[in-house]
C-alpha cells in the first residue's frame, strides 16, 4: 500500500552550551534546555506505522539531544487530541528549547489524516502557537511528516497569501517561501529556526511496508550512518532523499539555510 510522509516536516537542530561557545546540532539547540517531541501514529490499516514510530523515538532519545517524548497511537490520535497535545508540549518548552512533531500515517494535499478526520496543517500551526502565548518563541521547531502529498502541506506552518499558487506545485511555492522568509527575516511570533522534512514532493504517494515506511526507514538509516561519520545536517538530508529516491522525493527545507551547516549530533 501506498502513502507518504510530511515531515514533519521534517525540522531538526540541537545546541550545547559550554564555556560560553554555543554549540548547535542536529535536532535541538540546546540539549540542557527543555526539549519535547509528540509522535503520531495512525495506520488505518497501513503496516509497519509502529515501527516507524519506534525509529524516530530511537532518534529522539540520542543523549545529543535529549527529547522528552510523548506518542498517540490510533485513537489516541484524534484531531482535538493532537492539538491539546501539542499545545501543552508547546508550552512547557522552556527558552531556548525544542519542538519535535512527527506523524505517521495517510496523508492528502489538505492535511493528516487523524483518528477522526483530516488536520490540516493550519490547525497544527496554530495548535503550537497557542502554547507559546504569552512566552518566547520556541528556538526551533521540527516537523516530518511520513504522509502520502506531504510536500504540499510545507507552506501552512506558517501564515502567508500566496494568491493562485497551486498547492502542487509545491517544490517552486516552498522555494519562493523560504527565499521570502530570509528576505524578510520574519520568524513567526511561535519559532525562531525551523526544519521541516516531508516524505514525498506534492503529488507523490510513498511506500509503507511491514518493515515501516521507506521514509522512515531510510532516514533512520541516513541518521545512524550521518552519527558514525559526524556527518553535517544537510549531508543527513541528502542521505535521507538518496535512499527513498527508489521510492519517492522528500523534501526538505531549513530556515535559516544555514542550519545545514552544523552537525546533525555533538
Amino acid at each position: 500500500m501506498k502513502r507518504s510522509i510530511t515531515a514533519l516536516l521534517c525540522a531538526f537542530s540541537l545546541a550545547s552550551v559550554s564555556n560560553a561557545t554555543t554549540s548547535r546540532t542536529g535536532f535541538v539547540d540546546s540539549a540542557d534546555a527543555k526539549n519535547v517531541a509528540l509522535l503520531v501514529g495512525v495506520t488505518y490499516g497501513l503496516p509497519g506505522i509502529d515501527l516507524d514510530l519506534k525509529n524516530v523515538k530511537e532518534i529522539a532519545a540520542h543523549p545529543g539531544y535529549q527529547f522528552d517524548t510523548h506518542e498517540l497511537w490510533e485513537d489516541e490520535g484524534s484531531v482535538l487530541n493532537v492539538a491539546k497535545n501539542l499545545t501543552d508540549l508547546s508550552a512547557s518548552v522552556t527558552d531556548g528549547g525544542t519542538l519535535f512533531f512527527y506523524f505517521s500515517g495517510h496523508g492528502s494535499t489538505e492535511g493528516l489524516l487523524m483518528s477522526d478526520r483530516v488536520m490540516k496543517i493550519g490547525e497544527i500551526r496554530a495548535a503550537v502557537e497557542k502554547g507559546r502565548v504569552g512566552k518566547a518563541p520556541l528556538q526551533r521547531l521540527v516537523m516530518m511528516f511520513d504522509s502520502c502529498y506531504s510536500g504540499a502541506l510545507l507552506n501552512g506552518v506558517r501564515r502567508v497569501e500566496h494568491k493562485e499558487t497551486d498547492t502542487r506545485a509545491s517544490q517552486e511555492f516552498a522555494d519562493a517561501l523560504v527565499k521570502e522568509l530570509q528576505a524578510g527575516n520574519r520568524a513567526e511570533a511561535y519559532w525562531k529556526k525551523l526544519f521541516v522534512f516531508a516524505s514525498s514532493r506534492a503529488d507523490e504517494t510513498s511506500a509503507a511496508g511491514s518493515e515501516g515506511s521507506a521514509f522512515t526507514v531510510n532516514m533512520r538509516k541516513a541518521f545512524d550512518e550521518a552519527v558514525l561519520s559526524k556527518a553535517k545536517v544537510s549531508e543527513f538530508v541528502t542521505k535521507a532523499q538518496k535512499y527513498t529516491a527508489a521510492y519517492h522525493h522528500p523534501v526538505a527545507r531549513l530556515v535559516p539555510v544555514t542550519l545545514g551547516d552544523e552537525n546533525l549530533v555533538p
